[in-house]
């Protein structure tokens, strides 16, 4: 915001002194002096066709390192994922408000993800229902009601691409599926059949509906709301895959945490694997470089050769090594 023509500076306030009972404490005490004017230049209609509009998360504005803007219109989302003062709070608002009309949006959403659990808000409008994400031609549910994830992941949309580029006749295996974008983006491209397997079966309803929704209701997709380690031997039986995507999650206390159980997961792949076939091999964890995930490929997973690493999504803009990783592997048993 401005007074008097001059741009007001904000400090963030950190974890450490929350705003909202309920947030978790954070070590760090360090605060930034920054205006709501730095966003502007975000602020306006993109010349293509992403969904992100500012990525805070990727450091490349000092002081709004906890703030990310998504669009799906007639939707603009503020996630929040530091405790920012009422004063910045308040600045931000009017700012997104004001600018909904030229982002094509009538509402406005603010999550804040610094809470536990994470709170979401409806600022001013009404969200739809349903309500979907457009990528591509395809369409994905989004549920404004799940928490900290709205089911949809903008950020794998090269991923999406890559994947319906070279699924045309080939079996596919949706590793920790979660609502299965992947799957939908390989039955576009016209895959033969697909597995997909997560812990979460109200995730995998959400899958289905969207393969409903996008004319794939016929379509070979199983829907196993399983615990991977558990399921070896039934995504074995289900067939030897072309194409394997490995998406897990970082950390998912009880379940997986990725730096003891994603080199357990590689090891089991060549079993899965058809004599030749490619597979993507994410991992979204900022604290792990890309060179260790290249090395537990290596260690785990024999007859597997690096290819390219895929680009970021548009709008995911990093000041570093970006936290997502995507690499996409060929295979080639070997003898």
């Amino acid at each position: 915001m401005e007074n008097g023509g001059r741009a007001v500076a904000f400090k963030v306030r950190q974890r450490n002194t929350p705003a909202f009972p309920g947030v978790t404490a954070n070590a760090q005490a360090m605060t930034h002096s920054f205006s709501i004017d730095q966003l502007d230049p975000y602020l306006v209609p993109p010349k293509d066709h992403r969904h992100r509009l500012f990525h805070g998360r990727g450091k490349t504005l000092p002081g709004w390192e906890g703030l990310t803007l998504d669009r799906f219109p007639p939707v603009l989302m503020a996630t929040l994922f530091d405790d920012y003062d009422a004063a910045t709070l308040d600045a931000l608002e009017q700012r997104l408000r004001a600018v909904l009309p030229e982002l094509d949006c009538d509402t406005l959403v603010f999550q804040h993800r610094h809470r536990r659990p994470a709170l979401t808000r409806v600022i001013t409008g009404a969200v739809p229902e349903p309500h979907w994400a457009h990528e591509g031609g395809l369409r994905y549910r989004l549920d404004f009601e799940r928490g900290q994830n709205l089911g949809f992941f903008a950020d794998m949309a090269p991923g999406r691409s890559w994947l319906r580029e070279r699924a045309a006749g080939k079996k596919v295996l949706n590793l920790f599926s979660f609502t299965c974008a992947f799957s939908l983006a390989a039955l576009a491209g016209g895959a033969e059949s697909v597995v997909n397997i997560d812990l979460s079966a109200p995730a995998l309803a959400l899958g289905r509906e969207n393969q409903v929704a996008n004319g794939f209701a016929d379509a070979r997709v199983h829907y196993l709301p399983h615990n991977i380690f558990r399921s070896w031997k039934k995504l074995h039986s289900l067939g030897r895959y072309d194409l394997i995507v490995v998406d897990p999650p970082s950390a998912q206390r009880g379940s997986f945490m990725v730096e003891k159980d994603y080199p357990k997961v590689l090891e089991r792949l060549s079993k899965l694997l058809a004599p030749e076939a490619e597979l993507l091999v994410c991992l979204n964890a900022p604290w792990l470089g890309r060179d260790w995930i290249e090395a537990r490929v290596a260690e785990r997973l024999p007859g597997a050769v690096l290819e390219a690493v895929l680009p970021g999504a548009p709008g995911f803009d990093e000041a570093a090594e970006p936290a997502l990783k995507v690499l996409h592997y060929r295979y080639r048993r070997p003898d």
